[in-house]
């Protein structure tokens, strides 16, 4: 419409001047900046989650049943056993599927393929967490040009450990978050199907991975569905709707999920994995661990700092707000985790990075508003248009700065705590890390001294029982087929427990099972533990040491390239010969 003489310019939000023909055509500089911006931020994260490079104990449980399956076609712990034992000791399918059929397919150990997954897994995070925000923004409106400030949410994550860590140790969550992120995406684009069938891999992941994604859509649904079904009629909304494809859509969405549990049910003869029986008594320590593990997590994150920008929240923020409250209060519910940078809670880490950077956006879209009301309607200078811009940009960049300084200061308290706790609460990457490179180095020694079917008991079941090939009695429960079960146990409770490791096999349990090594009673020391060391792990008399000397090993980890843990003592029945120990 032509505009009257004489009156006041039209008002045009930054929105509408970014999608105009004139400014999409943005200028070579611009472009190459955006460009260099990106490289640089990729570049960037790949270093930094080089630095934090480690594979944890828990993940060569995953690995040793994705072995399994490629190399005997059994998703089992122990196999070569009659009957089977079966126990679903993993809660994320689709990640052992994979990796045995690297495995099987392209001859690759699940310990090379897992890291990439894992680092590919994060870096696709980064852009599906900056096209999500970018897309609820938009809405329905043109999508603007864009813009270097719009890298914010990647800019944040990328610089913090909380983040960064979990592009490593050879776990499923980074891979799982990025699914559960694409879910959303394609629902926001309106891709139904895409999302439906993302979401049912998100949740052949992790089964917990379906929360985030079904609170997203209810956010969805209370934020923007209703009211637009409100304004246009409820009735003429309903035939709105596109039914084939919600339909199709729901199909995709469940028919793997029944399949995958029917499967199991028929299978492990159980609905739910093991690992829920072993870590549903986290409930125990909400009070404790599971308070703990979010009051650090949110203090790591600095969300204090970002509690300014709520003058800017608005109903649509609940989007991202609402699955990143649900991630957080299922992690308290379980009571946490003893590892630190919140593994839990990566997908809310990256929920949370991009609904500061939204918040962020939104206060520049403001801003810049008033200054074009400024320049159009009081003769301001037309070069304050820049300032929201810089202002923005100023604000990222410092954010990242502070960001990445607390991660540096946090890698060097990491590193320089390769034995024991941090804080005295939770254990880091260094000594996750060398835990599992010494149980490596001692599973490989028994794999080539111990005959195959030497039973061994275990408190951590992962890397040694890989490593080995040995059978296995795990003394907290999560890859044993009765110990989750027997009504005699109870689990542990209060702040001296840990997360996951509460239910713990009694003596006569031990006994009963009859292990031809005891492992989980055992001590790592660069001495030899005497007989009374022996009486004092409770078996009484009838046992004595078996003492592995794995000896030296080359190990680029180590301060000084060499690996010696010095012994790896276990306790051995009287009179039984066990490979070499007699």
């Amino acid at each position: 419409m032509a505009q009257a003489p004489g009156a006041p310019p039209e008002r045009v939000s930054s929105r509408e001047r970014d999608a105009s023909p004139q400014r999409r055509r943005a200028p070579w500089l611009r472009r190459s900046a955006l460009t260099v911006a990106t490289l640089a931020l990729l570049i960037g994260f790949t270093e930094h989650a080089r630095a934090w490079a480690f594979i944890c104990d828990d993940a060569y449980i995953s690995f040793r049943y994705a072995h399994n399956l490629a190399a005997h076609g059994a998703l089992e712990f122990n196999v070569g056993l009659t009957p089977p034992e079966r126990v679903e000791g993993y809660s994320n399918f689709l990640w052992v599927v994979l990796l045995a059929l690297a495995e099987a397919a392209l001859g690759l150990a699940p310990e090379r393929v897992a890291p990439a997954l894992t680092g590919l897994s994060a870096l696709t995070g980064l852009v599906l967490i900056t096209l999500l925000v970018r897309t609820l923004r938009a809405g329905s409106r043109p999508t603007p040009r864009w813009r270097v400030v719009e890298l914010a949410p990647a800019a944040l994550l990328a610089a913090s450990a909380e983040y960064a860590v979990w592009a490593q140790g050879g776990l499923e969550t980074s891979f799982a978050a990025a699914l559960a992120l694409a879910a959303m995406l394609a629902w926001s684009r309106g891709h139904l199907r895409t999302a439906a069938l993302v979401a049912a891999a998100a949740g052949l992941a992790r089964l917990d991975g379906l929360l985030p994604i079904a609170l997203f859509g209810l956010a969805w649904l209370a934020v923007l569905g209703l009211p637009q079904a409100r304004a246009r009629g409820w009735v003429a909304s309903a035939r709105a709707l596109p039914w084939a494809r919600l339909l199709q859509a729901l199909a995709l969405f469940a028919l793997p999920l029944l399949a995958q549990l029917l499967w199991r049910r028929a299978y492990y003869g159980a609905w739910l994995p093991n690992t829920w029986a072993i870590k549903a008594h986290g409930a125990l320590l909400r009070d404790t661990w599971g308070r703990w593990y979010l009051e650090t997590w949110a203090q790591q994150l600095g969300l204090v700092y970002a509690a300014p920008l709520l003058a800017l929240a608005r109903p649509r923020h609940l989007l991202l707000a609402l699955p990143a409250a649900g991630v957080a209060l299922y992690a308290w519910s379980v009571g946490g985790d003893f590892m630190a940078y919140g593994r839990l809670l990566l997908l809310a880490t990256a929920l949370v990075g991009g609904l500061v950077a939204w918040l962020l956006l939104d206060g520049m879209t403001w801003l810049e508003d008033l200054v074009e009301d400024l320049v159009a309607r009081r003769s301001a200078r037309p070069e304050l248009r820049a300032l929201p811009g810089l202002l923005a940009l100023a604000l990222l960049a410092l954010a990242t700065a502070q960001t990445g300084r607390r991660s540096a200061a946090r890698w060097r308290l990491d590193h320089g705590t390769r034995a024991g706790w941090i804080d005295k609460r939770w254990e880091g990457v260094a000594a996750m890390d060398r835990f599992a490179r010494e149980r490596v180095h001692v599973g490989r020694w028994m794999r080539e001294h111990l005959p195959p079917e030497t039973w061994v008991t275990v408190g951590a079941a992962g890397a040694m029982p890989y490593a080995s090939g040995l059978r296995i009695i795990d003394a907290f429960g999560l890859v044993d087929p009765e110990l989750a079960r027997l009504p005699e146990l109870k689990p542990k409770h209060g702040k001296h427990a840990r997360p996951g490791h509460q239910v713990q096999a009694t003596r006569a349990y031990i006994r009963r099972r009859d292990p031809d090594l005891l492992c989980h009673v055992g001590v790592v020391n660069k001495r030899r533990p005497g007989p009374a060391d022996a009486f004092r792990r409770g078996f009484g008399r009838g046992y004595t040491w078996a003492c592995v000397e794995p000896g030296p090993v080359a190990d680029d980890h180590e301060p000084g390239g060499v690996l010696d843990l010095g012994y790896y003592c276990c306790l051995r029945p009287r009179g039984r010969e066990v490979g070499p120990f007699r």
